[in-house]
């Protein structure tokens, strides 16, 4: 094989690799299709969003943007949130005419891009790796 001046086989290796897969990128995401307020009856929000990249096998929503105490749950393309009015918090109103609270989202999910050999009492082990996704956010009013 010959290789261009001044690249060499473990270059070209490694950009064949990296073009085999893209981490998950979060191009879109709305809550209820982009609607302005959500009722406080509604049981579930739907976390409408578009992806490109690899797949994501889990994801994590949270009011805060560092998402204290949020748990990895398993990934599916129809996302939704119950419980979601605990998450308001107090003062965030709502702009115009809307009267409500505002509530802010974030959303990431994280894919698996193969595995990594480590050493686990004294035993080889392939271990995934995973890589998580750009954090984006959404917000609702909240009404009543």
């Amino acid at each position: 094989m010959l290789l261009p001046a001044g690249c060499s086989s473990v270059a070209i290796a490694t950009e064949v690799a990296a073009q085999r897969w893209q981490p998950p990128v979060i191009i879109a995401f709305n809550i209820n299709s982009g609607a302005a307020s959500a009722s406080r009856s509604l049981p579930l929000l739907r976390l409408v969003h578009e992806l490109t990249g690899v797949h994501p096998f889990e994801y994590r929503v949270s009011a805060r943007a560092d998402f204290a105490g949020a748990s990895w749950l398993p990934y599916s393309a129809a996302l939704q949130l119950s419980g979601w009015t605990a998450l308001i918090k107090p003062g965030a109103h709502c702009d115009g005419a809307l009267v409500g609270q505002r509530l802010i989202l974030f959303l990431q999910v994280r894919a698996e891009i193969g595995g990594a050999v480590r050493i686990v009492n004294g035993q080889r082990v392939v271990v995934p790796q995973k890589v998580e996704s750009n954090v984006v956010s959404a917000s609702v009013c909240a009404t009543a």
